[in-house]
This record gives structure tokens, sequence and C-alpha cells, in this order.
């Protein structure tokens, strides 16, 4: 014990204990003792990117997730990855050429994508080095990459397998666009910003009368380009007008008014201009009346194309907007402008302005893929946890439209078609274009541009790290006995972006789910509950706060007390709270072994060694090992259930008031009466190192290789019942405890010094008698007593501090005088508010007809007998506050 350190250094053992797992393999997958496997897909991260906290908690719930399977003997897999992250890593490097003179389009394809070979070898150690860091037990001999060769070449021939199944198509749609990045975006890519802008309120005189319809746009440049204007059909304002036809202004060509219930009647003057080239909305309401839906005024960029006649080649927003609002003046149609706020979308990756129009896209019929995934949903093949989100899962997969795949950037995978160069005919979808570089010569045939979207290799993830092939024959090992994983863990806000096209990919080719649970963490907030941004001043680097104070610290302030699906507030008040609890952990643990000294019995053995010599047990011994057999059985269901974060606040709890609080300072009173008490603490400390150690996986690993002189924490088995958890002892030694606490109140509230020891009288009903009689040491010892009077009340109650647990009076000799009486009544006073409030609450959840009504009936009678308790404690409260003010009087 001479070489256990007095204080805990988590810069010292964090890196030992990873080097530890390290050298032993401790990841690697190993023979099933259950017979069965665990396997859990990492979200992966961009590759050039950055731990964030949402990483950094993402990593904690898998890895508490892992370790607990891998010590309950499960074949575990937990494979790492990253992603190639198509946008951000193009950006990153454009801005590095830029910042060096140089440009993408001066390079040409292939040197631009040397240059991102360039990056991603120069930055993609720094997400693995992070990840490691975090104590994240993954096995690194099989990390995967989503743009390595083997995903590069799946990905492909999963492209060419669904084109040929008519699963994919080429097409004109509505998408976002970024100028800043030249490229279609993804919605996930869209930030939604609150702006302030003018809202332009347009006549539209109706074709042969002299009324008009009034509008309103923050956008009249895109006028030129409507189609039609719409009312709801059920609009008694403007019936009368739906099938006539309004002269468009400026462009003074009519265009139909038409009836459409996505018209909001409430909103505005009810009349919307229909622009199907330029928003999304519009180019629904198009398909639907058959309006022409390629009629476009603003290319890509922002800019008036040529079709804007006099205003092309001017900047959309800006010098086209101010032209056409003065010739909209001065030709009597603009009607009042005013100020306007509303939320615009801007690309997340270049921050400039979002532009929509509709495009030549590659696109993926979801609509078709997703008929499977909604049979596997009914059938109930895989849940979603919490299940409040089966209602937004829902909304998307019985309404998904085609998804566009097609990105117009170099870094990512190319699609695999091949065109015409002269003239812009398809030729062919293949991974092998020899057959047409024979048929058309090579030199008349290019491959397109455009790369996937980083969403589609994404949704083939669980399949591409698991080795899966299209050929059966090619299939990998993994494959075969690790799918379908058992959970996918993420976050909500990617439900749809990620896990629905992982859900379509993977049971379009194995029939099957790819994780039988989907398990959604929230979202991270400062401590106020605000977003974290760099704008405001308030992000949090996980790697930092490691720094400073430790990976088990920020580990516990991730996970305990939060719960599946809900935001999290990330606090560093808490960190710091976590740092001292793992200080004073360290603490109980080390006292624990210089109790005891070195452990070097296993657990099975000392379990043994105690049934063999049950009788030999004292009643608090059996309390603990009790209290122990409990917390196993509910942290090992709850681990079942995904319901871990809680249950992690219940085992501190455990440690801190069970063990350290109680047992251990109960084991030094009765040293010298115990035959056990060595081997219970030591079976007890054993099994709190395992419980806690996926929570906090250094700090447990580091105190188990003291403890038992080397031995290796993380190979472990997991904690199991050895024996049943006996509520009777369970409540007798909470009786004693609770007396202990009152004592221990009341001598804190006189100011009691904590070694003065002072006569106690307990006065009880027969029915605890022996339960008093037989932890007399204890109480003794525990609560600082001098002289113990038991079964008796003092000659003179009102002179002594009182006390009450259950039906057990306690009277402690802390003189009160008549000096001290009135301080005395006081804290009788709050003693029956705090009852008032507890009875106030029991009753009313007895007064629930729904709860008494539904929950069981050992639990109603358990409340009721509460309450009774609690009205009796009420009583003696109240008989000694009269006695207390007649003698104030």
């Amino acid at each position: 014990m001479s070489d256990f350190p007095k204080q805990y250094d988590p810069k010292i053992a964090e890196p030992q204990a990873q080097n530890l797992w390290t050298e032993n393999n401790i990841s690697a997958p190993h023979e099933s003792t259950t017979g069965k496997t665990f396997h859990i897909p990492m979200p992966p991260p961009n590759v050039t990117g950055n731990l964030h906290l949402g990483h950094a908690m993402t990593l904690t719930i898998e890895d508490i997730m892992t370790r607990y399977h891998r010590m309950k003997g499960d074949s575990t897999l937990w494979i790492p990855g990253t992603d190639h992250a198509g946008i951000a890593t193009q950006a990153q490097v454009e801005k590095r050429l830029r910042s060096q003179g140089r440009d993408r389009k001066e390079l040409g394809r292939e040197e631009f994508l040397k240059e991102c070979w360039k990056w991603i070898e120069e930055y993609s150690g720094n997400i693995q080095n992070q990840m490691k860091k975090m104590g994240a037990s993954i096995d690194w001999s099989k990390e995967r990459f989503t743009f390595d060769e083997k995903a590069n070449k799946l990905v492909e021939s999963i492209f060419v397998d669904l084109f040929k199944k008519d699963l994919i198509y080429r097409g004109e749609y509505m998408v976002n666009y970024s100028p800043g990045l030249e490229s279609v975006i993804s919605d996930i890519e869209v930030e939604y910003q609150e702006v302030t802008e003018k809202m332009y309120h347009i006549n539209y005189f109706i074709s042969g009368s002299d009324k008009e319809l009034e509008i309103a746009t923050t956008r009249p440049e895109t006028l030129l380009a409507d189609q039609a204007v719409a009312v709801h059909p059920k609009d008694k304002r403007y019936k009368k007008f739906i099938g006539k036809k309004v002269i468009l202004p400026i462009v003074n060509k009519e265009i139909p008014i038409i009836a459409d219930e996505m018209v909001d009647m409430e909103f505005g003057t009810g009349v919307v201009k229909i622009t199907p080239a330029h928003d999304p909305a519009d180019f629904e309401t198009g398909k639907r009346h058959n309006l022409r839906m390629d009629y476009a005024v603003i290319d890509k960029n922002g800019y008036m194309n040529k079709e804007a006649g006099t205003f092309a080649g001017f900047h959309a927003a800006t010098q086209a907007r101010d032209n056409i609002v003065e010739l909209l003046k001065s030709k009597g149609n603009l009607v009042k402008v005013e100020p306007y706020t509303h939320k615009v979308g801007f690309c997340s990756r270049s921050g400039t302005r979002v532009e929509t129009f509709v495009s030549t896209q590659w696109f993926v019929k979801a609509g078709e893929l997703a008929k499977r995934v909604i049979k596997g949903y009914e059938a109930e093949e895989f849940k979603i946890l919490p299940a409040r989100f089966n209602k937004t899962f829902e909304d998307w997969i019985y309404n998904l439209r085609d998804w566009c795949i097609s990105r117009q950037l170099w870094w990512g995978h190319q699609i695999p078609a091949y065109f015409h160069k002269e003239t812009g005919e398809l030729l062919g979808v293949t991974q092998n274009p020899s057959e047409l570089f024979e048929k058309f010569g090579e030199e008349n045939v290019r491959r397109d541009e455009d790369v996937l979207d980083t969403w589609f290799s994404s949704g083939l993830w669980p399949l591409t790290i698991l080795d899966w092939d299209l050929n059966p024959e090619n299939i990998g090992e993994l494959f075969k006995k690790f799918y379908p994983a058992q959970v996918l863990e993420t976050g909500h806000d990617i439900l749809f972006f990620w896990v629905i096209r992982m859900l379509l990919l993977a049971y379009h080719y194995t029939d099957e789910t790819p994780f039988k649970t989907i398990y959604l963490h929230g979202l991270i907030f400062d401590e106020h509950g605000k977003k974290m941004s760099k704008s405001f001043g308030n992000v949090i680097d996980p790697v930092d706060v490691i720094d400073q104070y430790s990976t088990d610290a920020i580990r516990l302030s991730l996970t305990l007390g939060n719960t599946p699906g809900n935001n999290v507030n990330f606090s560093m008040r808490q960190v710091e709270e976590y740092s001292l609890f793992l200080n004073k952990f360290w603490n109980i643990m080390r006292f624990a072994a210089m109790n005891v000294g070195n452990i070097t019995a296993s657990r099975d053995e000392l379990y043994q060694k105690i049934a063999a010599n049950e009788d030999a047990l004292l009643p608090y011994e059996k309390w603990i090992l009790s209290r122990l057999s409990t917390t196993i059985e509910k942290l090992s269901n709850s681990m079942e259930n995904f319901s871990f974060t809680a249950t992690g606040s219940d085992l501190l709890a455990f440690i801190r008031d069970d063990f350290a609080d109680f047992a251990i300072e109960a084991y030094k009173i009765e040293k010298e009466n115990s035959q056990l008490g060595k081997e219970v603490i030591s079976v007890v400390a054993l099994e709190i190192l395992v419980m806690m150690h996926p929570y906090i996986p250094h700090i447990t690993e580091t105190l188990y290789g003291h403890i038992t002189e080397g031995k290796i924490l993380a190979t472990e088995t997991w904690s199991k019942m050895y024996r049943k958890p006996d509520v009777v002892i369970e409540g007798n030694i909470e009786k004693i405890s609770n007396i202990v606490r009152v004592i221990r109140n009341i001598r804190s509230e006189k100011n009691i010094k904590p070694g003065e020891l002072k006569d106690v009288w307990i006065a009880t009903s027969p029915m605890h008698e022996k339960i008093v009689e037989e932890n007399t040491n204890l109480l003794i010892g525990l609560a600082k007593i001098n002289n113990f009077n038991f079964c008796k009340k003092p000659e003179n109650p009102d002179d002594f501090a009182y006390g009450i647990v259950g039906d057990i009076e306690i009277f402690v000799d802390a003189a009160i005088d008549a000096d001290a009486l009135e301080d005395e009544k006081n804290r009788i006073l709050a003693q029956i508010e705090d009852k008032k409030s507890y009875l106030r609450g029991i009753t009313a959840k007895l007064s629930n007809a729904s709860f008494v009504k539904n929950a069981p009936e050992k639990i109603v009678r358990a409340e009721m007998e509460k309450r009774r308790q609690a009205e009796e404690q009420l009583e003696k409260f109240e008989e000694k506050l009269r006695n207390i003010e007649s003698r104030l009087k």
C-alpha cells in the first residue's frame, strides 16, 4: 500500500490507463460467454474536425454501453470511423488555397483532390487523438473512413445498382444552393437566421376588370417569373375571381388566378404569388396545377439571368430589387412598403444566403425505399428511444420526397455516370467505363463532375464498417457475426438526415433493420439554456475541460441526470463538482484499502467465504450486502433498458451515503467484533469499482490496480447478484441510519463540537427495541454518544433537543435551558413545517384516484403507512412545541 498515492492526479492516471488498455487490446471482440454479441455503429465525425461537446457526449454514452456489455461477457464491437465531410473539407482546403493566392478552378480537379488528401493527412489525427483522450474503448484496428478505397467501391456499386433498379434517376427539382460553395446543399446545412427586411405590397390588376388583388412579398424581383396567383378555395373574398387572370406587373402578361388549400387566409391579404422556379412551396403548388416549373429569372449565384430582360446581370437582392420597386411605383402597382422580420436560410459553411432554384440533379426514390422501412417500423423490428420521437419519425417516413444526392463539389464520391461530351447524352452508369470508351471513344466521354451527398455514403455506414458487399460471396465475417447492431446512439437532430437514410439503404439491401434500438440524445446548451456559438462567446472546448479537470469529470457531467432526447445545459460548475467527487471517491477507496489491505481474492472467492459463514455476519454487514445487491440489480436493469444516465446518480449516492458514510464507519466501530468485516468491505469496494467503470473508467482502473496489486479492471466481469436483497434488514438499518442522521443534525444545529460526546435517550415501541439493541455499538460510535439510555424518556424531556424517526423518539442532551428555548422552538417549528409539507404531498398522491386505481396494492399500502407515521410524528412535534411555548410564557 506504500505506493498508493494520497491524492489522485488525472494527468498521470488517465494516459496510463489508456496505455494499459491499448497494450492489453481490451477493445478487440472476444469470444462471448453469454452467447450474445453487442455492436454499436459510431456516428463518424468529420475527419478534419475537432472534438466538441456533442461528440464528447456521444463517445461517453456509447462507451458506457460498450464497457458494460464487454464486462457482461458479450462479444463486443465498437468500430471508430470518420466522415470525409464533402462540403466542410472542400471549404477548408479552398480557404487555404485562397490564403496562398491559389484557386481551385485554376488547379483543376486532379490537383485539387491532391490538396484535399494533403489536408486529410495533416489534420485527420486531431479527432482520433481527442477520441482516445475521452477514454473511448474503440477497436482502432478496424478504423474506417467514409472515403477509403473499400467504402468508395461500395458507394459506387450501390449507386449503379439503384440506378439499374430505377431507384435513382436524374431529373429537375427544387434544391438549396449555396453561392459561396457553388454547390447544392442539404437541408441540414441550411441555418435559419432572423433578418429584418422590407415587405412590398403590390397590386396585380385583374384582366378585363377595374379590380385588383394585393399580394405581399419580400422578393419583388421574383415576380418576373410568376406563373400564377393563388387564393384559398373557401375564401369568400376571392372566390368569384378563381379561374380569371391577372396582369403580371412590368411583364404585362396574363397569369391565372388559382385556388389552393396551401394559402393561409389569415396571413397578409390571403393572396400569394406563385413562382415555382424560386420558392419550394410554390414549386409544389406549381406541380399540382401544371404550371411551368423551369422559368427562372435569377441564377444560382443570385444574379438576374437573361430571362430578366433589362435587369439581366443585376444582383437580384440589391440592384434588381431597387429598380423593380421604382418601376412598380411609377406604374401605380406599389401599394406600400413596411418592415418585416422573418427567418431566412443561410449556408452553414459559407455564410452566404441560400438560393432555391430548379436544377437537374440526381435523386433517390426515397418513397419507394421507405415502404420496407415502414413495414419494419410497424412490425416493431426496431424501436426509438425516447418514444416521443416516434411521431417525428412518422411525419418524415410517411411523407418522404425524392432525395437529391448530387453535389457540385470535387471532394467526395464522384458519381459513376458518363455523358457524351458534345450532346450531353447520358451514355451509362457504371463502375467500369471501358465498354463506353470502346463504344463511343474515350475522348468523347466525360464523367459526371458532381459528387454524392455525404449523407449517401454515411447512409451506408452500418454496412460499410462490417465489410458488407453487394456480392454475397464477398460479405465479411464481421457482418455475419455482428449485424444488425443492438443499438444506434446519436443526436435527435439528425434523425431524418442520417438515421432514416441508413434505414432506407440497409433495409433495401439486407431486408433487415440495421439496428434494433435507436437511442437519441439531446443537444448541448450552455448553463443558461442558450445555444453554444462562437458569436455568443459561450463555446466550451471539451479538450480544455479535460486539461483543466479530467476526462472522467466531463464524462459524469455529460451523462448523469441526462435522459434520452432531452437537451443538456452544460455547466463548468458541475464539472468542478464532479472533479471534487472524484477526489473524494479516491479517498474513500484508498481509506477502505488502507483498512482491509490489498485484495488478492476474487469477488467469487470473497462471496464464497461470506456465504460459508453467513451466521457470523453482523446486521450492518447484512445490510450493506443487501444494499449492494439492490444496487447491482437496479443498475444492470437500467443498463439493459438504456436508462443508465439517471441510475448513475443512484450509484454515486450508494457510494457516498451507504458505503462511505455508514458501512466504512461501521466497520471501524465493529472491527473487533466482526469475523467477516474485511471480506464484506473488500467485496463491496470491488463491486463499486466494477459498476462505476463504464462511467469513469480511468480512476476506477487506477484504483483497481492499486487495490488488487495490478489486475486489469476493464477485462473483469460485470457485477452479479450473489444474494437476494433483504428488505427487512435494509429497513432496519435504515432506521438506525436515520436515528444517527437526526442526532447529527441536532448536534450541528446546536453547535456541539465534533469530538464532544453527548447523552442520548431513545424511546421506542417494542417492535423496534430489538433493532436498536442489536445496533447499540453503531449508534454510540456513529452518533458520538456518551451515555446511551434505551427504551425510556429522560425525566425532564423538555430540557432536551428532540427528534423523531418513525415512532422512535430521540432526546439529546443539548442543554436546552431558558436561554436556548427560543432556538429549540424555532427548530421544532421548522420540523413541523417540513412534516406538513410532506403530508400535503403524500395526501395529494393518495387523493389521486388514478394513482390509487393503477398503482400496485403494495405501493398504495406503503404510502398509506407513510402518511400514518407522518401524522403521528406531526402530533408529537406539535405536543413538543406546546410544552416549549408553555415554558416560555
